[in-house]
């Protein structure tokens, strides 16, 4: 029965809460139909309860609402804030047919660096046509946003949390209201190269899927333009951003979320209480997609363009069977409800035992075995090489498939991580949804039977998932990555995998079973290198996150991983001929010596006589390998963090007058960090000597970039960087003294950050596109941000004269043209520039003209050239936006109307020259 207007509504056994607008609004509500406020407001209101009614009420309301709504012939749905227990029942019908009126979205034009009109390749692009859903079917994320009619209005329903209520109006991400000084950014007599992108949602059409079940994972409208920002609430809008001709097409909750990235803070950060939920965006869109016939068509004829050499591969992929693909398919669909029924558990209108009636079960289908092939072929190509833990040189999933859940669990994080590295729309869906899935599932079989916080298996798929979710370029997972890693190494740890332990080299009796002696070897060497496999992992959190390594030096006891030709063996008997051929074993050697821990050294062991100069007696043959360097490396990086951590407390200003000298000083800190510096520089000179035999060797010119990123933390102050860029702080009143002191906290030597800078710059652009780590847009980004300050603050015109003299006094007239960034380390010119010759400094851009560092936004504008020419990835289209967004924060208009000269930047490069 409906209420009478201005009325208190009754309803037996159910008590009347606030209407839903006033409860998107969190304010009071009089309970009245309509309330006072809406009616104020000329808002639609209509009343809710707080308790469930019976089935037969629901029933009877429905009907009752059916023939209302057939009197009146008007959809319900054109009222979204009124949410009735009636209104699920012609939800779905009402919005197919709002959904046919709407014009589709197009997706020709799209928006580029430069600001011209390009057409997207197919290869690179989400296609309407490969996408579109069966007949009959609403387009969007329909089949699965169901609420089943038992339940009625709930007090918080589904939508009111994937609304984003919290959203700073004064902030946006992408827009140009991120300060509150913020002057207008585009000066009439120049061009800047970011204009055009600094609001991609406002100059093209959004895409959109919409859901008939009433999802709602964002706002109606893009984030990236407050300007049209609608704070009304639309049922089951689920946009993608506009795509460039080089990106994919991107959710908006996504892009929302990457200002509160736990890296690549360069721009004001939001925080986790405003961030919309991702979670559960890539689940559903992971099981809408994979329902819908021909999602993987465009798969199929990427295939089909890529000419790959399966030669060049370390380790071969076993085709899948037919068994072994349906047994992965009912798998992957239980772990995958797991998922959506504890993300959607705790929120009021889903049914708490997951599905409510064989109606609403849906069969998922994932793509046909060649691409599945495909995703683990890359795997191995893109991550293999870097995190070698493959069993014998072969990936075999229909073995691996029979074992136990957490070896099924351990092929699908394998198709996930060979998926993100392929620039596929789809591929990106399915990368994130299976990962989110199986991290929900590895944290649910390792609480329910604990043995297996200590399985290598378990560990080994901990480990992918950190990798994947790290680098994923999703806020959420790349919180809960970083989250669980200190989980997940103290089970390691705690497992007894890096305790000290006797060499298994073979003694080669007659006695002996080779096959039992390759057996038991295999399974403590995969031991080992999933203990130093996390190592190198933590190496690169610590590094790119800049906080501490979580493992010591002195707890990693157990053996390095043996050499890659034993690894690779096939069989016992190729094992035994490589043991003979490495170590020389014959049946006269005594096993004594065999069982030498010299052969087979810890991590310990090796940087101790790294630190005294004894590596010669570790190297059995030749160098040390690629591995076992970048192994050396982890130390060292935390030994430099305690120290700049140290230095970072000391004050810049005199204290007081002390009684007593201090015992740990400033000069004696800088002492020590100079040490280690000495260390760094005595790893490059034994790298090197390893890279001019052996110049493509990927993991030798991965270890380079990390020595040198880690050389610039010897000389720069990241965080300080960061805290510059987002302007924290920032005195605009003496602008001049307040460049000068930063630069002061920033760069602590200029010519070689530079070098390093360069250095960075020039092995991330002699990588291969498909071989590059999955870091390597942060390392761009990294890098680009110290050459970036060193422009900035060159505003500064104190800094300008200083930097004029300085030059004057060493013959500039003749100084010559430095390309940091093509140069090799041991080139005569860097050589001198690093002892205080003069040189101008330039940067090369892809069509090989230089520019000189004086233009802040043509070093931005490199950058994202870089980022754009590489491999498409998730992470680095997010920090490509936070490139473009630190470029309009800090234009040229707001520094001159801070009081700073524009003479200094001169004309911007003309868009797209870099």
């Amino acid at each position: 029965m409906e209420p009478l207007p201005g009325g208190v509504p009754t309803v037996a056994g159910r008590t009347p809460i606030a209407c839903q607008n006033c409860a998107n609004a969190k304010t009071g509500c009089d309970k009245r139909v309509p309330c006072s406020r809406c009616a104020e407001k000329n808002l639609p209101c209509a009343a809710r309860f707080a308790r469930r009614s019976s089935k037969a009420a629901v029933r009877a309301a429905q009907a009752n609402a059916a023939f209302q709504s057939q009197l009146a012939q008007t959809p319900q749905l054109q009222q979204p804030q009124t949410i009735d227990p009636a209104a699920f029942m012609e939800l779905e019908q009402n919005t197919t047919k709002i959904e046919a009126d709407k014009s589709p979205p197009s997706t020709e034009a799209v928006i580029t660096v430069d600001g011209s009109s390009k057409k997207r390749s197919p290869s690179h692009s989400l296609s309407p046509e490969e996408f579109s859903p069966p007949p009959g079917r609403v387009d969007g994320l329909e089949d699965f946003m169901h609420i089943p009619n038992e339940f009625g209005a709930p007090d918080s329903t589904y939508q009111d949390l994937m609304i984003w209520p919290d959203y700073p109006k004064e902030l946006d991400y992408m827009g140009l209201n991120m300060y509150p000084e913020q002057m207008p950014l585009v000066r009439a007599d120049m061009t800047m190269p970011f204009a055009e992108l600094s609001d991609m949602s406002a100059s093209s059409e959004p895409m959109t899927a919409t859901s008939s079940r009433g999802s709602i994972h964002t706002r109606g409208t893009s984030i990236m333009s407050t300007s049209d920002f609608d704070h009304g609430v639309k049922p089951g809008e689920l946009v993608l951003a506009a795509p460039t001709d080089s990106s994919i097409p991107e959710f908006e909750v996504v892009i929302a979320a990457e200002g509160a990235w736990n890296l690549a803070r360069c721009n004001p950060p939001l925080y986790t209480s405003n961030c919309p939920r991702t979670a559960i965006v890539h689940l559903e869109c992971l099981e809408q997609k994979s329902k819908q016939d021909g999602t993987w068509s465009s798969l199929e004829k990427y295939l089909e363009q890529v000419d790959w050499d399966a030669t060049d591969l370390p380790t071969s992929v076993v085709p899948l069977t037919s068994r072994t693909r349906d047994k992965m398919l009912a798998i992957t669909q239980s772990f995958l409800h797991k998922a959506l029924e504890i993300h959607r558990g705790g929120i009021n209108g889903y049914p708490k035992a997951g599905y409510a009636s064989p109606g609403d079960f849906n069969f998922i289908v994932l793509p046909p075995s060649k691409i599945l092939e495909y995703f683990l072929r890359s795997y191995v190509r893109s991550l293999s090489v870097y995190f070698p833990l493959v069993v014998a040189g072969c990936v075999d999933p229909n073995e691996m498939i029979q074992n136990n859940q957490a070896s099924t669990l351990l092929v699908l994080l394998m198709i996930a991580q060979g998926a993100a590295a392929m620039p596929m729309a789809e591929a990106r869906y399915l990368s994130a949804g299976l990962t989110e899935t199986c991290r929900i599932s590895l944290f649910d079989i390792v609480e329910k039977d604990v043995e297996l916080s200590a399985d290598p298996t378990a560990l080994r798929c901990a480990l992918l998932f950190i990798v994947l979710g790290a680098w994923s370029g999703d806020k959420w997972l790349m919180d809960i990555a970083m989250g669980q890693r200190g989980m997940y190494m103290s089970m390691l740890k705690h497992a007894g995998m890096m305790d000290p332990q006797p060499s298994m080299i073979p003694t080669f009796s007659n006695s002996t079973s080779t096959e039992l002696q390759w057996r038991a070897w295999l399974h403590r060497e995969s031991q080992n290198r999933l203990v130093y496999n996390y190592v190198m992992l933590d190496q690169e959190l610590s590094l790119f996150h800049d906080t501490a390594p979580l493992f010591a030096i002195n707890d990693l006891q157990c053996p390095l991983p043996a050499p890659e030709i034993l690894w690779s063996a096939k069989n016992s008997e190729r094992w035994l001929a490589a043991n003979q051929s490495y170590y020389g074993c014959t049946t006269n050697v005594n096993p004594q010596l065999l069982n030498s821990p010299s052969l087979t050294p810890s991590l310990y062991d090796l940087f101790q006589d790294f630190l005294h100069d004894s590596l010669s007696r570790r190297q059995v043959q030749g160098s040390l390998s690629p591995q076992q360097l970048r192994l050396i490396l982890h130390p060292i990086q935390a030994l430099l963090f305690h120290l700049r951590q140290m230095l970072s407390c000391f004050s810049d200003v005199q204290g007081l007058r002390r009684t007593a000298p201090p015992t740990v000083t400033r000069a004696s800190t800088l002492s020590r960090l100079e040490e280690v510096q000495q260390l760094l520089q005595k790893w490059f000179e034994l790298t090197m000597t390893y890279y001019k035999t052996n110049p493509n060797c990927p993991v030798t010119r991965c270890n380079l970039v990390l020595y040198h990123l880690i050389a610039l933390n010897a000389v720069t102050n990241f965080p300080e960087i960061e805290r510059l860029a987002r302007r924290e702080n920032f005195d605009t009143t003496s602008l001049h003294w307040e460049l000068s002191l930063r630069h002061k906290r920033c760069i602590y030597s200029r010519e070689e950050a530079l070098f390093h800078s360069g250095q960075v710059f020039r092995h991330l652009r002699l990588m291969p596109n498909d071989r590059r780590p999955a870091w390597w847009s942060t390392a761009m980004y990294r890098a680009t941000l110290i050459v970036w300050v060193e422009s900035i603050c060159k505003l500064d015109p104190n800094f300008q004269t200083a930097d004029k003299s300085q030059q004057n006094g060493m013959g500039s007239p003749g100084a010559p043209v430095l390309a940091i960034d093509q140069l090799s380390a041991d080139d005569p010119l860097l050589g001198n520039y690093l002892y205080g010759h003069g040189a101008v400094e330039v940067l090369t851009r892809l069509d090989g003209v230089t520019f000189s560092l004086d233009k802040p936004e043509e070093i931005l504008t490199y950058a994202v050239k870089n980022i754009e020419g590489g491999f498409s990835s998730r992470i680095g289209d997010g920090i490509k936006r936070k490139i473009i967004a630190l470029n309009n924060n800090w234009s040229v208009d707001v520094l001159s109307g801070m009081g700073v000269g524009t003479g200094a930047i001169g004309g911007s490069a003309a868009p797209g020259s870099c």
